[in-house]
């Protein structure tokens, strides 16, 4: 049994008009699967009851005389079709709305691109002469014939004259124009997976075919600018069926048509059927983040046709790095990098750049611009925090309780296992409640929350200017024992001064508070070291580093503001005047404090392994390569919270680096904590070059293996440097489709138990990825050891 003979037309109901004012001739009404004879030629001809003043040639096989339009007459509409882009069409004429009708071997309908232009509606849908939305009751005004389809106005076309016509309202036309349909995919927790469903007449409806494959889903996610299509589906498989009409039936696509509705359609609904054989796609995005530790940090890659670019750095800013990430469903956007601190990229660049508002839903919706310059310098990096939310809870104050974050639109109180006195500092300026109290609330102090415990373990430094930026760690952390949910108990103090567009909160654009919520920021004029090590101090940021003055931005200025150095709050400074647009000095301060300094590694495959570049006096730079070792790598490590060191590779490795040259760290002992606490020996200069490398024991590595191609194959991850795999036993299904996002084959994965050819360790079981997780990482499981899977063997993906 077919589909379509399950499918029956949802009842339009048709406008009343006035009384038919002909009869049509029985003969000439053939139906549509009869073909039409070769006719003789006629010339000119009259229909009983008119008279033509202007006769023109007849069409050959008809009665009657074509007669041009008159000049300012037919105002025209869309009848029954859900709003002004579909409908039956209908002319006004003498006061009087009436339908028009077209023979059906009028094959190339150039009559409903007239329509459709005439309206301001887009390109034509899809048309029909068997009145598909309905017939008429009133009169018949224009029986038209073979438009050009260049005509201004319908009846411009070729006609028989108004009232004059051969047809009746079986033959009433429609249209559905461009503008009048519209597309998504519904049930899927974002706008690139779900259901297909097609808006027609006003209501949406899902798509239904028994024949559904790769070529359909390709046209449904180009077209929705979601890059090209990892999997094609029943509904009812992956996010469950319908329950309102069908718009669409039997649909065949060659997959490089521009809308779904180019593609060879069979029924034009809405019909009314089961939904045993609705679609469903899971597009593979339009944009990602990759060479980072999981999908909200790392290059930006978009899709041009099937395959992945790169994009020039000078090609985003910052509204479209907060697009990127609420497109793959990462939290606020932190920071826009050129190249250097994720592994390199290769192959071709995305042409010109993105201009974006920073509210589109997807980065391929934003406004497209030329390249700003020649060439490009660089990949385009983008880090995004992983959490869309932090919160406090059961307390009303405000600035004291129980940590809440938000992670895929879920909530979830923190586990306190982990938690400790940098990471409340950096929670509370975040949530304007200046720091924290000098002592940690034991776990548990403000309730233990609904649910299980979040086992994320934060490891902030304590300079980081958004919990985001902190690391995390998820996968392999032990379960948190019930009700031990982490808490804060911060100072309430809103600072009245900080330091802005800097790499952390300890360097910046000097700004002083006003008024609650209002900044100015400070002219370069008379600042002198003094001033900054107050601001240094207030800030619990060390001392000043370095004092220097940055291009003004035509912000809110502060005409003056004098200290002696001897305060303890810059409050107490002497602030002269109100604050004001400055207008004579076009320079602001700026300020790097020593406790800005940081340490991070560029350049590999994961923040715990690459390149040692370090933060020092406001600048990166690169590590020299000269006399580094095993044990300056393991101060590296150590500081970086990512284990042991396994090797101290040099610039072959993870590269030179771009940057300024560090000889500094060169006689660690490698028990130090971090590289500022290793002495500096004599310099001999820097004769190898930068690039000094670390690879960490906590460096994770993720891939498939044993398949028949790097998206298929038992799951292996690489932890303490050795591979082990993933046991299937309380491995959830999501897992699998974690997997694929992270290793950038789309979201068609499915994971099975099968067991080893031969044995082989594991190193987790027990993962359990929720629904939408791009990233292995972010799933919990049970702790890191290796051990031998149970019979019920490894965890198999398939693709």
């Amino acid at each position: 049994m077919s589909l379509m003979s399950l499918l029956s037309p949802v009842s339009v109901t048709s406008r009343p008009g006035g009384t038919p004012s002909c009869q049509p001739r029985a003969h000439q009404l053939l139906p549509p699967w009869v073909a039409q004879p070769r006719p003789r030629p006629q010339t000119q001809a009259t229909p009983r009851g008119s008279s033509c003043s202007r006769p023109r040639p007849a069409p050959p096989g008809f009665c009657g005389c074509l007669v041009p339009a008159e000049p300012g007459a037919g105002e025209l509409r869309l009848v029954g079709g859900g709003g002004r882009c579909a409908g039956r069409v209908e002319v006004k004429h003498d006061g009087e709305w009436g339908s028009v009708c077209v023979y059906d071997f009028d094959w190339e309908a150039a009559w409903a691109a007239v329509v459709c232009r005439q309206l301001g509606c887009g390109r034509v849908a899809r048309s029909s002469v068997y009145a598909p939305f309905g017939e008429a009751t009133g009169r018949i005004w224009l029986q038209l014939f073979f438009c050009r389809g260049n005509e201004e106005r319908l009846q411009d076309c070729p006609h028989f004259g108004w009232g004059q016509h051969f047809c009746d309202h079986k033959w009433d036309v429609g249209v559905t124009c461009a503008d009048a349909v519209e597309l998504r995919l519904a049930a899927g927790g974002g706008p690139c997976a779900g259901r297909v469903e097609v808006k027609l007449q006003g209501r949406w409806g899902s798509v239904g075919d028994d024949n559904w494959d790769m070529e359909d889903a390709e046209v449904v996610c180009q077209q929705l600018g979601c890059g090209s299509a990892a999997g094609a589906y029943t509904a009812r498989s992956r996010f469950g069926k319908g329950d309102g009409p069908i718009s669409l039936a039997v649909v065949d696509c060659r997959g490089d048509e521009v809308t779904l509705w180019d593609c060879e359609i069979r029924g034009w609904g809405p019909y009314a059927g089961i939904h045993d054989f609705d679609t469903a796609v899971a597009c593979q995005g339009f944009a990602q983040l990759v060479g980072g530790d999981g999908a909200c940090a790392g290059r930006l890659e978009v899709r041009r046709g099937r395959a992945w670019v790169g994009v020039c750095e000078d090609a985003v800013d910052m509204e479209a790095a907060r697009v990127v990430c609420r497109e793959l469903g990462c939290g606020q956007a932190l920071a826009v990098l050129g190249t250097g601190r994720f592994e390199a990229g290769t192959g071709p660049f995305w042409e010109g750049g993105f201009s974006c508002t920073g509210t589109e839903s997807l980065l391929a919706t934003c406004a497209r611009r030329p390249a700003r310059g020649q060439g490009c310098a660089g990949h385009a990096s983008i880090i995004c925090s992983s959490y869309t939310g932090f919160r406090l809870a059961g307390d009303s104050l405000g600035c004291a309780g129980r940590v809440e974050v938000e992670a895929g639109g879920t909530w979830g109180s923190l586990c306190a296992t982990g938690w400790d006195l940098p990471d409340a500092h950096v929670l509370c300026r975040h949530l304007g409640c200046g720091p924290s109290a000098a002592i940690v609330p034991p776990g548990g102090s403000f309730g233990g929350g609904d649910g299980p415990l979040r086992p994320d373990a934060f490891g902030c430094g304590g300079s980081e200017r958004h919990p985001g930026e902190c690391p995390t760690a998820v996968l392999g952390e032990p379960a948190c024992p019930p009700g031990h949910a982490a808490a804060v108990n911060c100072s309430g103090m809103a600072e009245p001064l900080r330091l802005a567009e800097g790499e952390s909160r300890c360097d910046g654009r000097l700004e002083v508070a006003t008024s609650p919520g209002a900044w100015a920021r400070v002219p370069a004029g008379l600042w002198d070291a003094r001033r900054s090590t107050v601001v240094c101090q207030q800030l619990g940021c060390g001392v000043p580093e370095k004092v220097h003055a940055v291009p003004g931005s035509g912000s809110t200025a502060l005409p003056g503001l004098r200290c002696n150095g001897s305060e303890e709050n810059p409050a107490w400074c002497n602030v002269s005047g109100t604050a004001t647009t400055p207008t004579g000095s076009p320079e602001e301060v700026a300020v790097v404090c020593s406790g800005s300094r940081r340490v991070r590694l560029a350049g590999g495959p994961g923040p715990c392994a690459g390149r040692v570049e370090v933060y020092v006096e406001g600048t990166w730079a690169t590590v020299c390569q000269e006399n580094w070792d095993l044990p300056h790598a393991t101060v590296v490590c150590r500081q970086l919270g990512c284990g042991t060191a396994l090797a101290a590779p040099g610039s072959a490795r993870f590269g030179p680096g771009t940057g300024p040259l560090w000889p500094e760290a060169v006689g660690c002992a490698g028990t130090e904590a971090s590289l500022w606490d290793c002495p500096a020996l004599a310099r001999g200069g820097c004769r190898r070059g930068g690039g000094a490398g670390a690879e960490c024991s906590e460096h994770r590595s993720l891939r498939l293996a044993g398949g028949s191609g790097r998206c298929s194959g038992h799951l292996e991850v690489r932890y303490n440097g050795t591979w082990g795999r993933v046991c299937a036993k309380g491995t959830s299904p999501a897992t699998a489709t974690a997997v694929c996002w992270q290793l950038g084959c789309g979201a068609g994965g499915r994971l099975v138990a099968a067991p080893a050819q031969a044995p082989a360790p594991a190193w987790l079981a027990w993962v359990g990825c929720e629904e939408g997780t791009r990233s292995l990482w972010r799933c919990p499981s049970a702790p890191w050891r290796l051990q031998a899977c149970s019979p019920g063997g490894d965890a198999h993906v398939t693709w």
